[in-house]
């Protein structure tokens, strides 16, 4: 397969990539994809209606493009309508459309170029609940079926804040233009809303397989498929599950559900990419499941002094995912029943467990990793966070959930056990977590379709990379470029960020039609005073001289990578987020600077393994240096703009 080697200038890549004002776009679309007048479905129903709503206004956009071409190689047929309703960003997909496109998929075996003939419908705002229920009534109106399936494809958090704007609780789809990321009772309402009856709801997006999120949804759809974990960019494998609907349209909901997790399993394992974990639930027991968890709620409350202990040491062994306040409920519930003495204790455990047995219909999860702890998974979590993981605020947030006030006279909620013991730690000397403005940016870019890297060591002692997914704790993330195609990656920080220290790195990992690249990295940090891109610096990168696989676990090769004796590693200056109101700094003054003292964090005894798959590459040396020799003289202009 042809690696496309793309680069999208800085020039182009406005200021609004995280959230400030910008340039203007021509809003010429790409003759990709064509708008046409506003089609009309069939009048006979058919079997189903699969419906994508894409938020790609976002920095995902790129994925936005590939799923889109995923889906076409499948298309639709008289039994099963795939119908799209997509924004892209005219900074990360600058030749793409620049309004919102709708439209009915269809087959093309062209996976550079996207055929269907979707109309435009103006420039929506993807992150509004009208918009979302627009969608939805439109397409089950002009496409309808016997089933309908929905999927929401973008960045998600579970029902934590993404960006803290006016005390909204943000739960998935984001819209940068819009400034908008709708909420999940907002999500819930557009649903409701619509007035449809969905067979299923597909999260294609990170960290929502929660109970938090599930409660929601109760009575809006009979199943529910998402992720415990971050979903690498790649997201949902369209292609083979859209084949497998279009080779048996008689499949029920139950068969759909239950089929999305092993596809999404397969398509990962298969190709060695990073960790997975993909669960369906019947929401039929959504209601049953919140009633027993308010009265193992109330047990917990009423013996705390006895089983304050277990509690937290269930959740300090339980599994745990890219949000280490995000735990598997079944492993944790488990653990608690294995420690404790009380009986009361015990057997409502035992009615939860029987509860989630029936209510989880499918649990696919995948590591690389031997021993890893999401192998543990068992398919919904629940937060559970530490007094040191979580913010007054976040605290303030969470109780306003619908599992914290709906029913609330009728008994204690899981919002007052986490009340408790984050109480607990708070009396064991734990403080809240620090914060400070982010909103930063930083943009890897090389000029050879090479693979490299960009890893952001985030001051929580975890790592962030596009090819661990595409959420991190204090931040979102571009694709990995093997998956996009693009010589490029980068890392936007949400809008406020854990205190402390953000190291980058970059990793020469494999070489492409060359064994070479010149990577660059740039810089963004509007709160700081910079507010243009800043190039950080340039450097050579081969794999001539390799860095040991385990670099990372010995303090003298550890040293070697800090002063860039390796040629396939490259560690940049780290960034320090304090709080800019207690500290007088120039608008100007950048605060890079170059960190060897950062040993002393080195509690982390390895580095996430990187897949071994990746795209096979196609590219000529002649047809490989003349996109370099076009690449030069832009990346040339835009330095002497620094």
């Amino acid at each position: 397969m042809l690696k496309r080697l793309k680069w999208i200038g800085l020039a182009t890549a406005a200021v609004l990539l995280i959230g400030c004002g910008g340039g203007s776009s021509n809003g010429s679309s790409s003759s990709s994809s064509s708008a046409s007048s506003s089609s009309t479905g069939s009048t006979n129903a058919a079997k189903w209606t699969y419906m994508v709503y894409i938020a790609g206004d976002n920095n995902l956009a790129t994925s936005a493009i590939k799923d889109i071409n995923e889906m076409e190689t499948v298309g639709s047929s008289n039994d099963v309508n795939v119908v799209v309703q997509v924004e892209y960003s005219k900074n990360y997909t600058p030749k793409m459309p620049t309004s919102t496109l709708r439209g009915k998929i269809e087959k093309d075996n062209d996976l550079e170029s996207i055929s269907s003939h979707f109309s435009s419908i103006g420039d929506r705002d993807m992150g509004s609940r009208k918009e979302l229920t627009e969608f939805v009534k439109w397409a089950t109106s002009n496409y309808p079926a016997d089933h309908y399936a929905l999927v929401l494809w973008d960045h998600g958090a579970g029902w934590k804040i993404s960006r803290n704007a006016a005390g909204i609780i943000r739960g998935a789809l984001q819209d940068t233009s819009s400034d908008s990321f709708m909420s999940l009772p907002d999500l819930a309402g557009a649903i409701r809303d619509s007035g449809v009856a969905l067979d299923i709801i597909d999260f294609d997006a990170c960290l929502m397989a929660m109970y938090e999120v599930a409660y929601e949804f109760k009575g809006l759809a009979k199943y529910m498929t998402f992720s415990e974990e971050s979903e690498p960019g790649d997201g949902n494998p369209y292609n083979t599950i859209l084949q497998a609907l279009i080779n048996n349209p008689d499949m029920s909901g139950l068969d759909l559900v239950t089929l999305v997790p092993t596809k999404f399993k397969e398509h990962y394992q298969t190709s060695d990419r990073s960790k997975i974990t993909k669960s369906s639930v019947d929401l039929q027991y959504v209601e049953q499941l919140h009633s027993q968890i308010k009265d193992l709620s109330d047990l917990f409350i009423q013996n705390i002094g006895q089983e304050r202990t277990y509690l937290q040491t269930a959740r300090g062994e339980a599994a745990s995912y890219t949000y280490a306040t995000n735990i598997d409920f079944g492993d944790f519930i488990n653990r608690v029943a294995n420690k404790t003495g009380n009986t009361d204790i015990k057997s409502k455990i035992s009615d939860i467990s029987n509860t989630l047995s029936s209510m989880i219909v499918a649990n696919k999860i995948y590591s690389p990793t031997p021993n890893d702890s999401i192998l543990q998974s068992t398919g919904l979590a629940i937060f559970i966070p530490q007094r040191s993981e979580v913010t007054e605020d976040e605290i303030t947030k969470y109780s306003q959930l619908a599992i914290n006030t709906a029913g609330r006279a009728t008994g204690s909620t899981w919002g007052e056990v986490i009340n408790t013991l984050i109480g607990e730690d708070s009396n064991n000397g734990q403080n809240p977590l620090e914060t400070v403005a982010g909103n930063f940016a930083i943009w890897l870019e090389w000029d050879t379709d090479s693979d490299l890297d960009l890893i952001v060591w985030e001051p929580n002692d975890e790592f962030a990379a596009p090819y661990i997914g595409t959420t991190s704790t204090n931040g979102f993330l571009s694709d990995d470029s093997a998956n996009s195609g693009m010589s490029i990656e980068y890392y936007t920080a949400a809008e406020v960020i854990q205190k402390g220290e953000y190291d980058i790195f970059v990793n020469y990992y494999e070489d492409g039609s060359l064994n070479y690249a010149n990577a660059s990295l740039y810089f963004l940090d509007p709160a700081n005073g910079i507010t243009e891109w800043k190039l950080l610096g340039t450097r050579y990168m081969n794999l001539n001289n390799t860095a040991p696989t385990d670099w990372f676990e010995h303090e003298e090769t550890r040293d070697e990578v800090w002063n860039d004796v390796y040629s396939d590693w490259w560690w940049w200056y780290n960034q320090t987020y304090f709080d800019r109101n207690n500290i007088s700094r120039s608008a100007s003054e950048t605060l890079l600077y170059k960190g060897k003292n950062m040993k002393i964090r080195l509690h982390v005894n390895h580095l996430p393994s990187k897949n071994s798959y990746k795209n096979s590459v196609d590219i000529d040396d002649e047809t490989a240096m003349s996109i370099r020799e076009q690449l030069l003289p832009l990346r040339q202009n835009m330095n002497k703009a620094q």
